[in-house]
């Protein structure tokens, strides 16, 4: 292993323990850790250094779930930085299920998120050359809200196979009612984004009824007694205000759902009419849980 490599690869750990993300990090190789830090910048000499003899490769876990306990609760990245790290190559990362881990002793055997590993490998690809842990660490918080769908979609797809159930017979509406959905590339949070402000207020103004989900993308569920017309017109006045949604979708949401998620009604009016500032996991139990139905109003195909 050449010295350099050793040298960034602990600058790299130690950085990010310097950092937010000092409590989600577990280093798997303490010991290996533990002799790289010794070999310092000094080794690493002009016209070719003495190759460190290491046969294991440095690895460890962040959990995603302390960084983001509302949407990825149970993802833990591993990241293991091959030998020839980062001169050579990207690290290497899987996205397992933290439940799985904890209640294994082999993470070889652990449950794993397939689909969100596959989307972080292509992400990296262009990346070598480069430290790759802040770079995967800002595409999780970028696609924090569907980064994982593809996966819980599958699982929950394998467990009505399994249990035979009859989901898809039909398109079944009872105890549901028709909302609607607006996304906008980016709804940012926080008083200095304007736009974002006014569009709050003239939902306000217009006494819609629903919730917003802030990210990429923004979303705005619009749910009874808001009519299409109010959706439109809606649109259309953020339109003026700058912000453009893609247009506007009719959805049927279960009505348990839009209950349980605050989302228009006496919970509105308790917020002073104002629209439900909504997390990955309100908008998921407007839902009614249904990963499927959750995508659709993402718009993740």
């Amino acid at each position: 292993m050449e010295p350099s490599n050793a040298v960034r690869q602990v600058e790299e750990i130690l950085t990010l323990k310097d950092q937010y993300y000092k409590d989600a990090i577990e280093i798997k190789t303490p010991q290996l850790f533990n002799r790289l830090s010794r070999v310092g910048p000094k080794s690493v000499g002009r016209g070719g250094a003495t190759l460190l003899e290491v046969k294991k490769c440095l690895s460890f876990y962040i959990s995603c779930g302390t960084l983001y306990p509302d949407e990825l609760d149970d993802l833990l990245l591993e990241f293991t930085f091959p030998l020839d790290y980062p001169s050579e190559s990207t690290c290497n990362v899987r996205a397992l299920s933290a439940k799985a881990v904890q209640n294994s002793s082999d993470s070889n055997e652990n449950e794993g998120y397939e689909s969100c590993t596959r989307q972080i490998e292509q992400y990296l690809k262009s990346f070598c050359g480069y430290e790759c842990v802040e770079l995967t660490l800002d595409w999780v918080a970028q696609n924090k809200n569907t980064c994982l769908l593809d996966d819980n979609s599958s699982k929950r797809n394998d467990h009505s196979v399994e249990g035979g159930s009859s989901d898809n017979a039909g398109d079944d509406r009872l105890g549901k009612v028709k909302c609607y959905v607006l996304r906008y590339n980016h709804l940012l949070e926080g008083p200095e984004h304007k736009k974002e402000k006014a569009m709050i207020d003239a939902a306000k103004k217009a006494r819609l009824q629903g919730g917003l989900l802030w990210g990429t993308p923004g979303v705005v569920v619009l749910v009874p007694p808001t009519t299409e017309d109010d959706a439109k017109e809606y649109a259309s006045e953020c339109r003026t205000i700058g912000k453009r949604a893609d247009g506007v979708e009719e959805i049927w949401l279960p009505q348990v759902g839009i209950d349980e998620a605050g989302l228009g009604g006496l919970a509105q009016q308790k917020r002073g009419g104002k629209l439900q500032e909504l997390n990955t996991v309100g908008l998921r139990s407007a839902c009614g849980g249904d990963e499927d139905l959750l995508r659709s109003v993402l718009g993740v195909r």
